[in-house]
């Protein structure tokens, strides 16, 4: 391995963990002052000071996904005119539409600006020195820009080693997060992942993700035999008062990936309805609608529902079928869940 310098390193054994890059927003003048993007402690620094030095009173967001909701909530949480410009309908598409639109009703409900089916074509200075954001949908003058359009893996260093990329853009590796150079292996953000539902390689840069695949690496490069089973695309945020969550597929991505997927959407209760403070809670369960197997659940609630998305998460890992999941053994008390949890009602109405 060569390094900039000039200076050559000799190994046994090396691990790309690249990471990944913020996604440009690919338009011109998106290098201006005060357009920011969101990836480290150090984004963050920069992206506090600017707004104390420069007295910001408006923000705007482009794009609708994680960074972008919770960091609505932070710019909330400093008194900033909060405005979010997608591209799409509704915020966190994963989600779908009747998800999507509760989202949308508490970003609302916060005081935060939506602008929805909406393109950014560029970015100007206006003559007071503020920031204008030129859209399909007509300006918009702000103070602060933060492009929040995902992550794209850095993968340069491993495309001029001649280690293989996988379909997603990322780096290919086996389950022992080996690459297809012996001796190099890869952990991270910048390598794919193996989905257990869908069966095929994916990519989802999250951090847990990330600790796992780098432990595997460790461990196979030290003498172990260990193997990283894949996942099964488990996520979740918090959107003001509101839980987001999902696992598995939804009913577009089982359709991509070939399967023949129905779906149903209970509205239930995070403890049981007469116990105080009981709050309400959308969960929707996907399933393969040939085997009555369960492909992929999302909830949305105001509490209580990362806990259900986790043990749905169990439940795909297991490969339970809905006739299990109906009946399953879940603990039960008032303060917790009412005695037909929502993952049971939605199960048995989905055998139906």
């Amino acid at each position: 391995m060569t390094l900039a310098s000039g200076e050559a390193l000799a190994f046994d054994y090396l691990v790309v963990a690249t990471g990944a890059n913020p996604r440009p927003a690919g338009v011109q003048g998106e290098d201006l002052e005060g357009i920011f993007s969101l990836r480290n402690l150090a984004d963050a620094i920069r992206i506090k000071t600017y707004i104390q030095a420069r007295k910001v009173k408006k923000a705007v967001i482009v794009g609708a996904g994680f960074v972008s909701l919770e960091m609505c909530e932070a710019f909330r949480g400093l008194n900033l005119e909060t405005t979010v410009v997608y591209r799409k309908e509704l915020p966190m598409s994963k989600m779908g539409f009747e998800f999507g639109r509760k989202i949308l009703a508490e970003l609302e409900a916060n005081g935060v600006h939506f602008m929805g089916n909406t393109e950014v074509r560029g970015f100007d200075r206006t003559s007071s020195g503020g920031l204008v954001i030129q859209t399909t949908n007509g300006p918009l003058e702000t103070d602060l820009v933060l492009v929040a359009l995902g992550v794209v893996p850095e993968v340069d260093l491993a495309k001029q080693s001649g280690i293989a990329l996988g379909p997603t853009g990322a780096i290919a590796v086996d389950d022992q997060m080996r690459t297809s150079v012996p001796s190099i292996y890869s952990a991270g953000d910048c390598c794919e992942c193996f989905h257990r539902i869908s069966r095929k390689p994916t990519y989802l840069p999250l951090g847990d993700t990330a600790n796992k695949q780098g432990r595997i690496a460790g461990a196979n490069i030290g003498g172990q035999e260990l193997s990283f089973p894949g996942v099964v695309g488990s996520i979740c945020l918090k959107v003001f008062g509101l839980e987001v969550a999902s696992t598995g597929l939804s009913p577009e991505e089982a359709a991509e990936v070939g399967l023949e997927a129905t779906s149903v959407t209970v509205q239930g209760s995070s403890r049981a309805r007469s116990y105080p403070s009981s709050g309400e809670l959308w969960l929707r369960l996907v399933a393969d609608a040939q085997q009555a197997r369960l492909l992929g659940a999302q909830a949305v609630g105001s509490d209580g529902v990362v806990a259900r998305i986790n043990a749905l998460a169990v439940a795909l890992t297991g490969g339970l079928g809905l006739d299990q999941l109906a009946y399953v053994d879940l603990a039960y008390a008032p303060p917790f869940s009412g005695a037909w949890d929502p993952i049971h009602i939605a199960a048995q109405q989905l055998l139906k």
